[in-house]
């Protein structure tokens, strides 16, 4: 995805979201200017696992919100946890 894709998604949507979803999306952008720097270094191990990601991201290996959420549920499920949605 170019910039460009990326900034017309996120204007796009913009204008359907209520006030307060509005805010939130403005408080997350404010924040990432503090999220620039890291709490600790990532270890080798964890650079490694975030640049897999990049990867299968960019190769298009990656699940939609509702395959994600329905695949935690199930493995939560397990475990006896209730579904994220009823």
């Amino acid at each position: 995805m170019t910039r460009a894709q990326a900034l017309a998604i996120i204007n796009a949507k913009l204008a359907s979201l209520d006030d307060e979803h509005v805010m939130t999306v403005a408080e997350i952008v404010e924040s990432m200017e503090a999220a620039d720097e890291l709490p600790r270094e990532l270890t080798d191990h964890e650079r490694t696992l975030v640049e897999q990601a990049k990867e299968d991201f960019r190769a298009g290996r990656s699940f939609s919100l509702d395959e994600a959420r329905t695949l935690t549920d199930q493995f939560l499920a397990k475990r006896g946890v209730a579904p994220s949605r009823t």
